[in-house]
């Protein structure tokens, strides 16, 4: 256990690392195929039969892979695009502490967007057994629709914070959002919802198109550090 945290501990320092060096691409590029290799591998676990599946990762249930090779190959492209010669003139704003508030609410905003709807995603027990299949199924969409918003409302506050600029350091707010967007792993949390919703051991119960559509999460993360990326890289 001691070994995993510091490997967590070294990747995120790692990725701040470079993103406060200025290698905004390549991070950024790193991240965003991550997404794409992960939706790569859900969408072969339902590819593979089930009795197969279990000796090396149990999901049981069957489910479409279609959706997530679908993923896989909108983020692959999206990832090629960052390394476009795409040239973009940041936005400039003087710092001030409106920027703070704004990625302060974006870090709540986004840690809200993933509490509040598990609520939804993961009833009690005595809710579990009252509640038919179907009716379960519309509460964990209900979350996962929840999610996908308030992702999408925390990346708009992480943009608006990074737009302040000062006069020696012009390219230093959006430099710092990128580096703790990654330190904290907020581009991982939708690879981390969709296994929460295909991995059941105790209830066997999982959802293989929600959590492609909480995969989807991705797409806006993706723009999100592609224009981010390229704003910084012009700045330099």
């Amino acid at each position: 256990m001691i070994i995993r945290i510091l490997l967590v501990v070294f990747i995120s320092a790692a990725s701040a690392i470079c993103y406060l060096a200025g290698y905004a691409r390549l991070m950024s590029g790193l991240l965003i195929g991550f997404g794409s290799l992960i939706s790569l591998f859900f969408g072969i676990l339902f590819v593979i039969p089930e009795e197969s599946r279990e000796l090396w990762f149990p999901i049981y249930g069957e489910g479409a892979g279609w959706p997530f090779f679908l993923l896989a190959l909108l983020l692959a492209g999206i990832a090629g695009l960052l390394f476009s010669k795409k040239e973009e003139r940041p936005p400039q704003e003087s710092f001030s502490g409106l920027h703070v508030q704004y990625f302060i609410g974006g870090f709540f905003t986004q840690l809200l967007s993933v509490f509040l709807p598990a609520l939804l995603w993961f009833p009690s027990d005595d809710k579990r057994l009252s509640l038919d299949a179907a009716t379960l199924g519309m509460h964990v969409f209900a979350g996962t629709c929840l999610y996908l918003l308030g992702t999408v409302a925390a990346l708009y506050l992480f943009y608006k914070a990074s737009k302040g600029v000062a006069p020696s350091y012009p390219d230093l707010m959006r430099r710092i959002v990128l580096a703790l967007f990654s330190v904290v792993h907020f581009d991982k949390m939708p690879a981390f919802v969709a296994f929460l919703l295909i991995y059941s051991p105790e209830t066997r119960i999982i959802y293989p198109l929600i959590a492609a559509l909480a995969m989807s999460a991705y797409i806006p993360v993706g723009f999100f550090l592609l224009k981010l990326s390229w704003q910084s890289e012009k700045a330099e």
